[in-house]
């Protein structure tokens, strides 16, 4: 049974820009653009979609154009240890909606929810090979999941084992948490030397127009090509 955790407050929406950024929040470092650095955990995250947890992560803040006179934007988190890798997504957009409650469901990419696509072994493929995957989650924590193929061609028969909740703030603003296993991302994580490919993505509707509409970090416009993913290094801990 999917878990959908509800919990209504008031936010305030910080205003967008109509444009995208891909910016790592290792500030001082200008051949870390586009990179993120994942933390290591001394301990299991629980996935209860408060991000209290995270305080202290690697972040990257990205932007969408604004839909219905709301402001979209999102902050990924990330942490790892040596059984998982773990994300979280802060997504402000504009009204929540959703239908798909199918797994591998039809158009489950146009309700509101979030995207990421991992590239393992960095090849930077044109194709998306048979070490790639990716995850569609939507906000009623449904999944469409799909993994390459030698022939370079994306296959949803293929099913992961990645743990992920959804917590909805309100009628504008959810948490989704995710934890990987690195078994199925196929690496044996290594600190400091251990780089994976990815991209992060937040899709959903024009509420005026019923149009299909994402935004993502690394601004691509063919979400199955490596070649555009940018770079997830695995570090130590923080140090306090």
């Amino acid at each position: 049974m999917p878990q959908v955790i509800w919990h209504w407050s008031l936010s305030l929406l910080i205003p967008s820009l109509a444009t995208y950024i891909c910016v790592a929040d290792e500030a001082g470092s200008s051949d870390l653009q586009h990179r993120i650095r994942a933390f290591k955990t001394n301990m299991p995250i629980a996935l209860d979609g408060d991000l209290a947890k995270w305080r202290g992560a690697s972040t990257v803040r990205f932007e969408g154009k604004p839909l219905a006179r709301r402001p979209r934007h999102a902050t990924v988190y990330t942490l790892w240890d040596k059984e998982n890798l773990y994300l979280a997504f802060d997504v402000h957009t504009s009204k929540l909606q959703a239908s798909v409650r199918e797994h591998d469901g039809d158009k489950l990419w146009e309700d509101d929810g979030v995207e990421f696509l991992i590239d393992p072994l960095s090849h930077r493929a044109k194709e998306f090979l048979a070490d790639d995957f990716s995850y569609h989650i939507n906000i009623l924590n449904t999944v469409y999941d799909d993994r390459g193929t030698p022939s370079g061609q994306p296959d949803s028969r293929w099913n992961g084992n990645a743990q992920h909740i959804v917590r909805i703030l309100d009628d504008y603003h959810y948490v989704i948490e995710v934890s990987v296993p690195w078994a199925e991302i196929g690496v044996e994580p290594v600190e400091g030397h251990t780089i994976l490919g990815i991209d992060f993505a937040v899709n959903g509707k024009d509420p005026d127009t019923g149009a299909y509409d994402y935004f993502d970090w690394c601004g691509l416009k063919v979400f199955h090509e490596p070649s555009g993913f940018d770079g997830l290094l695995l570090v130590g801990r923080r140090s306090e």
